[in-house]
């Protein structure tokens, strides 16, 4: 089943889709940089050029495994009219992950704290760049099993009439 959906990826249009969607997740990973520092200007001052490539090479790593996750699990649905355990909830997952560690803590705290829960995130040195590993570590182990539910995938492709 994989090797099916892995083709139909190859596709112009699938490829356009997935384009789209990392441009999308990506744009979400440097927005939770934007509010960690308050601007983009503060980013690059209080990370400095070597530190800032990296975050934002994290970010496009992260990025291009979760828009690819989505994609095949979209791809899989598509065809089997079955998508994979879990393969929505993870990227939706990681981003409130990323949003409640690396991203605006203070605008979390507080809202938690409007509601009577109290959270206080460990906040760790360059930019908390510990979080965005441990981040991609997760989204790593989905995209892994992503990709074992798409393969042991039970359901047969459907066949459309123009392929036949």
């Amino acid at each position: 089943m994989l090797s099916l959906v892995l083709q139909e990826q190859k596709k112009r249009k699938r490829l356009w889709i997935l384009a789209a969607i990392f441009a999308f997740i990506y744009g979400l990973y440097l927005f939770l940089d934007i509010l960690a520092f308050g601007t983009f200007n503060s980013l690059i001052t209080d990370l400095g050029w070597p530190l800032f490539f990296l975050h934002q090479g994290l970010n496009v790593i992260m990025a291009a495994i979760t828009s690819l996750m989505v994609s095949l699990s979209q791809i899989k649905l598509t065809m089997t009219k079955s998508e994979p355990v879990g393969s929505n909830s993870i990227p939706f997952l990681s981003f409130i992950f990323g949003l409640l560690t690396f991203g605006c803590a203070p605008c979390v705290v507080a809202f938690f704290a409007a509601v009577g829960i109290t959270f206080t995130p460990i906040v760790f040195p360059n930019g908390n760049l510990l979080w965005k590993f441990i981040l991609l570590a997760l989204i790593i182990a989905g995209f892994v099993w992503i990709l074992y539910s798409i393969n042991k995938g039970v359901c047969k492709p459907k066949i459309k009439k123009s392929e036949a």
